[in-house]
C-alpha cells in the first residue's frame, strides 16, 4: 500500500503515472552526447525528498533534506537549472536553483535557490522549457505560466467549477502546454497555444491517467492511459499534431523522462511489487532496474548535458 503522504503528493501533482515500454520508438534531436545522471523523488529517507542516481554506476547520493516533502522535479534540458514544489507550512510552493558544479559527485548540491512562489494555496507540477526562460505550473487559480525567475505570472487556463484541468507540461521549445482536461466530458490531453492562446482538444478516447512527457523535439507526448486490454495502467504515445495515439504498454508503468538523443527512457514501475525506477533502452527495447529502495522511488528527470561539438 502507497503511505497516506505519498498519496497527497501524488493528488497534489496532478500527475499519475504514465508510460513507455514497448517497440523501439526514437524522439528524435540531434544531440553529441546523451545523459548520465537523473534527478527523482524518493522516500527512503522517510519524507520525499530529491536525490540523485548514476546511470551507468546506480550510485544514489540525496539532493535535499529538509523534511518538508519535495515533488515534480523539473531540469531545463539545456542546462543545469532545476525547480520543484516542496512544502512550505501548509502548502506547497515552488523552487527554483542550480545543480552544483561538483554534482557528478557523490555529494551534489542545489545552489542558488530561490523561493518562486508565496501563497497559501498549492502550486505544483512545474515544468521548465528546455531554455530555462519559461516554467509552467498549477495552482489554485488554474494553469499558470510565468518565467523561471517568478516574474511576469499570469493564468493561461483559467480555473472551471465543472472542469478539472491538472499536469501542465511546456513544450521544450516553449511554444505550448500541454495538459490533462476533462472539459469534453472523458480525460484528455489539451493544448493551449502560447502565441494565439488557442485551446484544442488533442486526444480522442485516449482514458488519459496522467504523467505527459514531452519528446525533445515536440512533436510527441506520452502518457499513462487506462484504454489497455489488461485493465492495468498502460503507456501511450500521442502525435503531437494530429493526436493519434498507440498503446504500448499495459505493466502498470508510469511517469517517464525521454532522454535528450531520445533512445532511452526513464520510468517507474510497480512490476516488481514497488514503486521502483527503470532504465529502458527504446532500440533494442532492454529494461533494467534502477533503485531497490524500501521506500517510493517517483518523478525521475534526465539532467541534461549539453552536446559537445564532434572531434574532426
Amino acid at each position: 500500500m502507497v503511505p497516506r503522504k505519498i498519496n497527497r503528493v501524488w493528488r497534489l501533482a496532478a500527475a499519475l503515472a504514465i508510460l513507455l515500454i514497448g517497440p523501439a520508438i526514437v524522439f528524435g534531436q540531434e544531440r553529441g552526447s546523451d545523459e548520465r545522471f537523473a534527478v527523482f523523488v524518493s522516500q527512503r529517507s522517510g519524507a520525499a525528498e530529491l536525490f540523485m542516481i548514476d546511470l551507468e554506476t546506480r550510485q544514489v547520493s540525496q539532493l535535499t533534506n529538509t523534511g518538508r516533502g519535495h515533488l515534480s522535479p523539473t531540469i531545463a534540458a539545456d542546462s543545469r537549472q532545476i525547480a520543484f514544489a516542496a512544502r512550505t507550512g501548509s502548502s506547497f510552493e515552488l523552487f527554483r536553483g542550480e545543480l552544483g558544479i561538483a554534482w557528478r559527485t557523490r555529494r551534489p548540491t542545489i545552489v542558488g535557490l530561490n523561493r518562486l512562489t508565496i501563497n497559501p494555496m498549492d502550486e505544483t507540477s512545474p515544468s521548465l522549457s528546455s531554455d530555462a526562460n519559461w516554467l509552467a505550473f498549477s495552482s489554485g487559480h488554474g494553469i499558470e505560466l510565468m518565467r523561471a525567475n517568478g516574474a511576469g505570472r499570469q493564468i493561461v487556463v483559467p480555473v472551471q467549477q465543472v472542469y478539472v484541468d491538472v499536469n501542465p507540461i511546456i513544450s521544450p521549445d516553449g511554444t505550448q502546454i500541454a495538459f490533462v482536461s476533462n472539459r469534453s466530458g472523458a480525460f484528455e490531453i489539451w493544448l493551449y497555444r502560447r502565441t494565439t492562446g488557442e485551446l484544442r482538444q488533442l486526444t480522442s478516447n485516449a482514458a488519459v491517467l496522467g504523467g505527459l512527457s514531452w519528446s525533445a523535439d515536440s512533436t510527441r507526448i506520452a502518457f499513462t492511459t487506462a484504454a489497455t486490454e489488461s485493465k492495468l495502467r498502460g503507456v501511450a504515445i500521442a502525435d503531437a499534431a494530429g493526436g493519434t495515439f498507440h498503446v504500448l504498454s499495459d505493466q502498470n508503468d508510469s511517469n517517464p523522462s525521454i532522454s535528450a538523443r531520445g533512445d532511452r527512457m526513464i520510468f517507474t514501475s510497480m512490476r516488481d511489487g514497488d514503486a521502483e525506477l527503470y532504465l529502458l533502452n527504446i532500440a533494442s527495447g532492454r529494461v533494467d532496474r534502477l533503485t531497490r529502495s524500501m521506500g517510493v522511488d517517483d518523478s525521475a528527470v534526465f539532467v541534461g548535458e549539453p552536446a559537445r561539438p564532434a572531434r574532426k
